[in-house]
Formats: C-alpha cells, structure tokens, sequence
C-alpha cells in the first residue's frame, strides 16, 4: 500500500467511525437498510486493506450512496475520499476543490516521479490554507 492509499484508508476509517456514533447509528434498533449500509462500510474498508482491485469502483459507488441516504453526515465524509474514488463523487465538489486536489496531485506525481517523499498531508495543507 502506497503512502497515498494509507492515507485514504485513515481518512475511510475516520469516516465510519464517525458515522456510527451518528443517529441513526446509534439508535437501539435501526433498520435492515441501515445495518447493510454499516456492513457494506466495514467491507469497503477490509476490501481496501486487503488491496482489493474493485475498491475504486466499490468506494465511488458506497460515497454516492452515503451522501444520497445520508445527506445531513456528508460532512463526516473527507473531501479527499471523493477526490480519491472519483467518478460520480466529483458532483458532490466545488470546482475550486477540483483545481486543488488536481493541483495537490501534480505535486505529488512530481515527487514520485523524482522519487522524491511526498508529505501528503502538509501539502494538503498548504494548498487548501490551512497552515
């Protein structure tokens, strides 16, 4: 697993757990959908651990679902995940969020190309001014 990827799986573990200390999560009884939607969560991130090929087409598709049954947890959800599995995720993100994370990702594609360490998170913050 790439620096990159580590990352993104923190960023996908912080999502889950944040989602369930969330209602409806946490309610004593919560719906077969809901409870699916939890498994389907844990899945996604044992699938990227085991460095499993369909995680990219797994993760867009579980974002997609996350954000339209769950608008009011968008929020817990990192901007980078949607940046990170693409596709139909990009809808939910600002054009200027778009040339940052394209921009972040020049950076470091010049990094690896040079084979240079690329600090992920520090440059991150840099670009969206949070230094």
């Amino acid at each position: 697993m790439t620096p990159y990827q580590f990352h993104h799986l923190n960023f996908l573990k912080i999502a889950y757990n944040n989602f369930i200390r969330q209602e409806p999560f946490t309610l004593e009884e919560i719906s077969a959908e809901e409870e699916q939607f939890i498994l389907d969560f844990q899945q996604l991130i044992h699938n990227f651990e085991q460095g499993d090929v369909q995680v990219y087409e797994e993760g867009e598709l579980f974002l997609d679902r996350a954000f339209r049954m769950y608008p009011q947890l968008a929020h817990l959800i990192a901007r980078d995940l949607l940046w990170f599995f693409g596709g139909s995720c990009l809808h939910n993100m600002a054009d200027i969020e778009l040339e940052k994370f394209q921009r972040l990702d020049e950076l470091r594609f010049t990094a690896e190309e040079q084979g240079e360490e690329f600090d992920y998170i520090n440059t991150r913050a840099s670009i969206f001014g949070q230094n």
